[in-house]
């Protein structure tokens, strides 16, 4: 004899699959995340302006600093930290000085000073889009006696010095020497400049001091 099962038996086991299907789908769903909630967030990136810079850039940089391991040569000392002098689209900042220098020697030539060979050693910059000219002969070491001294020709040639940067290139840095004939009885008390182009005579204070003479 063959036991068959009853209907009612067939519909409780089929409703059983049923319920377990349903309920596997359910935490399969559960489990897989949503696509569209974890989608990556593009990370944010700065505007460039024309030139490519980042937007947060400034607009005028300044003047870059003397490089920190400098080799000092005799008598030259360190001049105070102080903010760029500006004249016209010109931007410098003297760096370090020296007087009481009897002698200067180039490659080619040895130069006795009248009086004393001082020598300030400048920072500059064209603060602009297009070049300039910058003339060594705009500049002069003031005195303790009230008077101006103009740079000398001969000790700038000696020493291989520009007496002319043209032209200075957009914010370009140049470092050099600029070399005066200062007589023996004074004291340098001052740096003036001006740009080539009309712009205002500025004046930088300097320390005064005594230089041994040699």
């Amino acid at each position: 004899m063959t036991l068959r099962p009853s209907r009612r038996d067939t519909a409780v086991a089929l409703s059983g699959l049923l319920a377990g299907a349903a309920l596997a789908a359910a935490v399969a769903a559960a489990a897989w995340p949503s696509s569209a909630g974890t989608a990556p967030t593009p990370s944010a990136k700065p505007t460039a302006g024309p030139t490519g810079a980042s937007a947060s850039s400034p607009a005028n940089p300044t003047l870059p600093p003397d490089p920190a391991n400098v080799t000092m040569r005799p008598k030259e000392i360190t001049l105070p930290s102080q903010s760029p002098y500006t004249s016209g689209k010109i931007v410098l900042v003297p760096l370090r000085l020296t007087c009481g220098l009897s002698t200067i020697e180039g490659t080619h030539a040895e130069q006795q000073a009248v009086g004393q060979y001082c020598r300030i050693r400048v920072a500059l910059t064209g603060n602009d889009a297009f070049t300039h000219t910058f003339d060594v002969a705009k500049t002069a070491l003031t005195t303790t006696a009230g008077t101006s001294i103009g740079y000398s020709t001969d000790a700038q040639q000696v020493k291989r010095q520009p007496e002319q940067i043209a032209p200075v290139g957009s914010h370009d840095r140049y470092e050099f020497d600029i070399y005066y004939d200062v007589p023996r009885d004074v004291t340098v008390n001052g740096f003036t400049f001006s740009d080539n182009e009309g712009g205002q005579t500025v004046h930088a204070t300097l320390p005064v001091r005594d230089w041994p003479f040699s």
